[in-house]
């Protein structure tokens, strides 16, 4: 038996660092990819275009930042592929490996009626084999995987209270199981701030187009071990074991 089939959505701009093992791991579980790019100034679509599962890449370049509105277009082009499930991934996330395993037998065996999958997510930091695993890094858990026959006609991703909807989660609101999930045992490696440097492009992006209120620690937790999402005794790092990280990464 194969994987039910899976079409992958990924909002992209600038993910030529990681796009490449990001698509190499997706295509290992996903039938389809589809893609909104906006505005790549990198090599990103050209890599996208190298992969046979790559089956629609639509360039939104001249639209201004819209999370949910590219969601529901994103979310629109899944549709056209007939997928039984969609999964949501970032360009910077990498599946684990012997992924496909694990999912198969997880929606084919043992929750076959579940609509809803949610993923834990390890943020990889400073070297290959390393995470960060302190206050809310050591529980990151993400709805990403949707079963569509569970799902009503008109479901759509829903506004959010941050500036060009920032925030907006990664499966729409309203979907049938959002409270009736699985947690699956498929983690999801997580580069976006692997380097110091990128930690500190994503903390400007971050206060500069969706700034959060003060309580929340103007993400402070993303350039350091300080902020509420931080852990009380600042930065925890642990490591992977030989074969489960991907080593070559830049």
């Amino acid at each position: 038996m194969d994987l039910p089939k899976i079409v992958a959505m990924y909002r992209l701009k600038n993910a030529g660092r990681w796009i490449d093992k990001s698509l190499e791991a997706a295509s290992s579980i996903c039938d389809s990819i589809v893609i909104v790019d906006n505005g790549s100034t990198d090599d990103t679509v050209k890599i996208c275009k190298n992969f046979p599962n790559v089956v629609e890449i639509r360039d939104q370049s001249s639209l201004a930042f819209d999370d949910t509105r590219d969601k529901n277009t994103l979310y629109q082009m899944a549709l056209k592929e007939n997928p039984d499930f969609t999964l949501t991934l970032d360009g910077d996330e990498i599946l684990q490996v012997d992924s496909k395993d694990l999912l198969f037998e997880e929606l084919t065996l043992l929750y076959p009626d579940i609509p809803v999958f949610e993923f834990e997510f390890f943020y990889m930091w400073d070297k290959p084999n390393q995470y960060r695993y302190d206050g809310s890094y050591s529980m990151e858990w993400f709805r990403r995987l949707l079963r569509i026959s569970s799902q009503p006609s008109d479901l759509k991703f829903e506004s959010t209270d941050y500036a060009g909807n920032g925030h907006c989660p990664h499966i729409p609101q309203k979907s049938n199981g959002w409270n009736n999930y699985v947690r699956s045992r498929m983690k999801i490696f997580h580069y976006g701030y692997y380097d110091e440097e990128l930690r500190q492009q994503k903390y400007k992006f971050y206060n500069e187009t969706q700034p959060s209120p003060h309580e929340c620690d103007n993400y402070t937790h993303t350039i350091s071990g300080d902020g509420v999402f931080s852990g009380p005794n600042g930065i925890k790092l642990r490591t992977l074991p030989k074969g489960q990280f991907i080593k070559d990464v830049r």
